[in-house]
């Protein structure tokens, strides 16, 4: 690990996933979830991260709640309004590989990091659907956050 290598907590996985708390401490119960414990407190790197995300049963959590999101933020159900507009958007992006899709959700993890240090909720949900050649972004956020994302992936 670098040592200045930014760490999570269990919410901030919690925020950037869209489950609860109690969840993500469910995945480091049973072994989905890796970090170290400093100072009484889990701590997770990056790489700890996307391998939970790798794993199939965080894959089948992640699609369920996040049809169940779109479906709320549809039928204007968004409690998470952050702002006067907030904006959801879906990007397919055809791509070669997973290793490919892999780095444009990086890219976007970072930046909804820079989002999140000028105090504006954003976030998104990624799958790489295989057999379609496929990564699929959900982003919801403020508009320029939305134009940010979109910059980036284009």
């Amino acid at each position: 690990m670098d040592e200045f290598e930014k760490l999570y907590t269990v919410e901030d996985i919690a925020k950037m996933t869209s489950l609860t708390s109690r969840t993500i401490r469910n995945y480091l119960k049973d072994g989905s979830l890796q970090g170290k414990k400093i100072g009484g407190q889990w701590r997770f790197t990056m790489d700890d991260i996307k391998r939970l995300f790798e794993s199939s049963s965080l894959s089948k959590d992640m699609i369920d709640h996040t049809k169940q999101e779109l479906l709320d933020f549809i039928d204007g159900v968004n409690t998470d309004v952050y702002g006067k507009i907030q904006v959801c958007t879906i990007i397919d992006y055809y791509c070669d590989s997973r290793d490919e899709a892999k780095q444009i959700s990086d890219r976007l993890v970072s930046v909804i990091n820079q989002q999140e240090t000028k105090n504006a909720q954003a976030r998104f949900h990624y799958q790489y659907i295989e057999k379609e050649g496929k990564a699929r972004f959900i982003l919801y956020g403020i508009p320029d956050y939305i134009i940010n994302a979109l910059e980036l992936v284009k």
